[in-house]
């Protein structure tokens, strides 16, 4: 046999192993049990993307495959020239570290996978914020896994496997989760679980307690007031552990309400406003870019929201007395629920309210001036100094009051002397204490002793900061008696009026 036959058996034999070793790779891309679908997918693509695989990936690879992308995946702004490619298994190279895991598809064809491996030599530590969207489309063929990669703002190539529910599986079922495919290979449910699903409501008649121990004998910590917020921490027995404000206790669980969906608690239990998340955001007048602007307001700007409709907010902007829609895309919306408050918060709640009340109520008003001769005036500044004397002006003027008005009521004597000697009521009158400041009385000189005469003659001349509040007491006397719950009492330095 002469060299040129010798040379075109070899090239036909080499022909022929190559050719089935083509036919064996190609074998090897389908999923087992699935050619045929694979097959008639592939034919029946109308339109694909041209998705050359790289020779230094796959060297023995060189046909082509494509694929035909869901509409979904195109609105998703992913340019045709992105890659779409079918393999068996992720490249170790370095140099093929763009490309991604094949998703692998059970029998049934009912996971998706979904894993992302970065691009070689690019930054995977997150810097910048991706902006691609991947939307899941269920219409996939259900025996075909398809990968797509598309480079993100962050230089981090994403793939998506997406398969579709088998025949049998439901659309909420396919919608409800998706399934990751972890480093590992395992894969891992995801589910949306509601931002506020541990938040429960309290349904108490006006409050319940929150207490240092699950029991009714725990100290009490502070109090969470009805349709008011917590935080589930852990369930215990028939107890809630719960976070509120800056309360952490337990609460009797038949007290909250829970399992409410976040629209629910959002609409029913919550106060919300916007903050501007833009430089400068318009209001306009009604529920569109062409309705009339209002306003412009700016960044960081906090308002209150009155409704949320769509893709707009109904805000309110009180200093000028309007109100106007905000797009809500550039603007960051702020839920807040009440919470609890704490023993020491509410003793100091009621701290500051009394003192606000007492402010407001022991404000000077003028009245009738009474006539009165230098010997009342005597008596009065006396009378005010023995039982003020350590007290403020405003404490002092008060005093000398509650002597006028009881002057004025048909409850006691209408002579100033008498409402001062009446028998049982100024212990000092009894006690000898007013006769020394009396006999005392030419010699007043201290800031205190000339403050007292001052109120006594303020109040002689119609200067009323009590209205027509009749008794006072020591503070701490009328604490241990209850006169701090009448609805009269006020409370001026160390004596209390009602």
């Amino acid at each position: 046999m002469n060299k040129t036959k010798r040379a075109l058996i070899s090239m036909t034999v080499i022909a022929a192993v190559f050719c089935l070793s083509l036919i064996i790779n190609a074998k090897s891309f389908l999923v087992p049990g699935q050619k045929n679908n694979l097959s008639s997918n592939l034919a029946s693509s109308s339109e694909v993307i041209d998705a050359p695989v790289n020779s230094d990936d796959h060297s023995s690879i060189h046909s082509l495959l494509f694929l035909q992308l869901p509409e979904s995946l195109k609105r998703t702004g992913y340019a045709a020239s992105q890659s779409s490619k079918i393999l068996p298994s992720a490249p170790s190279n370095d140099a093929s570290r763009e490309y991604l895991a094949a998703a692998l598809v059970n029998a049934s064809g009912a996971n998706a996978a979904l894993s992302t491996y970065p691009t070689a030599g690019q930054p995977t530590d997150g810097g910048t914020e991706a902006n691609d969207k991947i939307e899941l489309n269920k219409s996939i063929d259900t025996e075909t896994a398809i990968v797509i990669t598309a480079t993100s703002n962050t230089g981090t190539n994403k793939a998506l496997a997406d398969s579709s529910a088998s025949a049998s599986a439901t659309d909420s079922e396919s919608e409800d989760s998706i399934s990751l495919l972890s480093e590992n290979g395992s894969m891992q449910e995801l589910e949306t679980e509601a931002q506020y699903a541990n938040i429960g409501i309290s349904n108490a008649k006006d409050f319940v307690y929150i207490r240092k121990d699950p029991s009714t004998d725990g100290e009490i910590l502070g109090k969470l007031y009805r349709d008011s917020a917590a935080t589930i921490l852990r369930p215990e027995g028939d107890w809630y552990y719960v976070e509120s404000g800056s309360v952490t206790g337990y609460i009797k669980a038949e007290f909250l309400t829970t399992g409410l969906s976040d629209a629910e608690l959002i609409a029913d239990y919550s106060t919300q406003s916007i903050s501007v998340a833009v430089d400068g955001l318009n209001v306009r007048e009604d529920k569109s870019q062409d309705a009339k602007r209002l306003t412009v307001i700016y960044q960081n700007e906090i308002y209150p929201v009155i409704k949320v409709e769509d893709d707009w907010i109904l805000i309110k902007l009180e200093d000028e007395h309007l109100q106007g829609y905000v797009l809500q895309e550039y603007s960051e919306l702020i839920v807040k629920f009440k919470e609890a408050i704490s023993k020491e918060e509410e003793e100091k709640e009621l701290q500051l309210q009394a003192e606000a009340k007492a402010k407001e109520e022991t404000a000077v008003k003028q009245s009738e001036a009474v006539d009165y001769a230098s010997s009342d005036l005597k008596l009065l500044a006396c009378l005010v100094h023995a039982e003020a004397g350590t007290q403020s002006y405003e404490g002092k003027l008060a005093v000398a009051n509650v002597v006028l008005n009881r002057i004025k009521s048909s409850k006691y004597p209408d002579t100033l002397k008498a409402v001062i000697y009446q028998s049982g009521q100024f212990t000092v009158a009894a006690s000898g204490s007013l006769d020394k400041q009396l006999n005392n009385y030419s010699n007043y000189s201290s800031t205190s002793q000339l403050m007292s005469i001052k109120a006594a003659k303020t109040a002689l001349q119609g200067a009323n900061n009590i209205g027509s509040r009749l008794y006072f007491n020591s503070y701490k006397t009328a604490l241990r008696k209850g006169y701090t719950e009448y609805e009269s009492s006020v409370k001026l330095g160390d004596h209390l009026f009602w």
